[in-house]
């Protein structure tokens, strides 16, 4: 019996150490309009995330780690100001994407 309950102890506390192990790691975004005079779209994996007045600055959210596209486009006009960008986010860290004239 004592050598089943030892067994039974050490599975209990193998299975704790993986499910802790697993845990995901959150990855944040946001997006700051450094434009003195634009107001700007940030399309984040081809859609429009947020719109920002110069000066603006997004809250963070939540995203998923790994490989994203980031364009930034004029709000007046609707005209591409930069080209796509290919950010490759790490699991746990939080990021600002800025767009700058």
């Amino acid at each position: 019996m004592g050598k089943f309950c030892k067994f039974l102890i050490l599975v209990v506390l193998v299975l704790l150490f993986l499910v802790s192990c697993n845990e995901t790691l959150q990855t944040f975004v946001r997006f700051q309009n450094n434009s003195a005079s634009k107001t700007v779209y940030a399309i984040w994996d081809g859609a429009i995330t947020a719109t920002l007045l110069p000066g603006q600055i997004t809250e963070y959210r939540e995203v998923k780690e790994g490989g994203h596209t980031l364009q930034w486009r004029n709000a007046a006009d609707k005209k591409d100001l930069t080209t796509i960008g290919w950010p490759s986010l790490v699991a746990g860290e939080i990021y600002t994407f800025g767009y700058n004239d």
